[in-house]
C-alpha cells in the first residue's frame, strides 16, 4: 500500500513539475515574441460591454488605439530587437576555472577572478541593452498614459472610477517589467 501511495505521489510531482516548466517557458516565449504591455485604450475597448461604452466612445477609441499603435510600433520593433540582442548575449563570464592543483583559499582551483576585456565589453553592452530595453518600455508607457488621458475625457464620470482600476491593473504589469530590469542592473546580473 506504501509503496503504491509513494508512486502515486512521484507521478503528481513530476506532472506538476513538468506543468511548471511549460508554463514558465511559453510564459518566457511570450514576453519574449508579445508586446510588451496591452494599451489602456484596448483595455478598455476589451471591457466595453462591462464600461457600458456607447457606439461612439467605441469608435474614437479605437481611433486612438490606432493613432497610438502607430505612434509605439517603432518602439516596439526596438523592444524586440533588443529583447532579442539580450537573449543571444547573453552569457556572462563567471570566472576562469582551471583543473588539477590545489584549491585556493576559498575553496577554487586558482585561476583569474577578473574577466577578460572582451568579457568586461560584452557585459557592460548587455547592462545597455538593459537600459535601453527599460527606456523604451517607459516611452511606450508615457504614450500609452498621453493616450489614456486623452481617453479618460470622453469617459462618463460613471464610467471612470471603472476604467481607472482597469488601466491600473495593466500598468501594474508594465511596472512589474521595469522593476525586474533595476533589479537586474542593480544586482549586476547582465
Amino acid at each position: 500500500m506504501t509503496v503504491m501511495i509513494r508512486k502515486m505521489f512521484l507521478l503528481c510531482m513530476c506532472l506538476a513539475l513538468a506543468a511548471c516548466a511549460r508554463s514558465s517557458t511559453s510564459r518566457r516565449a511570450e514576453e519574449a515574441s508579445g508586446p510588451a504591455f496591452k494599451s489602456s485604450l484596448a483595455v478598455l475597448l476589451e471591457n466595453r460591454a462591462e464600461l457600458a461604452l456607447t457606439p461612439e466612445q467605441v469608435d474614437r477609441f479605437e481611433k486612438m488605439d490606432f493613432t497610438l499603435h502607430e505612434k509605439n510600433i517603432v518602439l516596439q520593433h526596438e523592444l524586440e530587437a533588443l529583447r532579442a540582442q539580450q537573449k543571444k548575449g547573453n552569457r556572462p563570464w563567471h570566472g576562469g576555472y582551471m583543473g588539477g592543483g590545489q584549491h585556493d583559499l576559498h575553496g577554487g582551483k586558482g585561476g583569474s577572478t577578473s574577466a577578460p576585456p572582451e568579457a568586461e565589453r560584452e557585459r557592460l553592452q548587455r547592462r545597455e541593452r538593459l537600459e535601453q530595453i527599460g527606456s523604451t518600455l517607459r516611452q511606450m508607457q508615457d504614450n500609452d498614459s498621453e493616450a489614456y488621458v486623452q481617453a479618460e475625457k470622453l469617459l462618463t464620470d460613471a464610467q471612470k472610477p471603472r476604467a481607472r482600476e482597469l488601466f491600473s491593473r495593466e500598468r501594474e504589469k508594465l511596472l512589474e517589467q521595469l522593476e525586474a530590469i533595476h533589479f537586474q542592473i542593480r544586482k549586476g546580473d547582465y
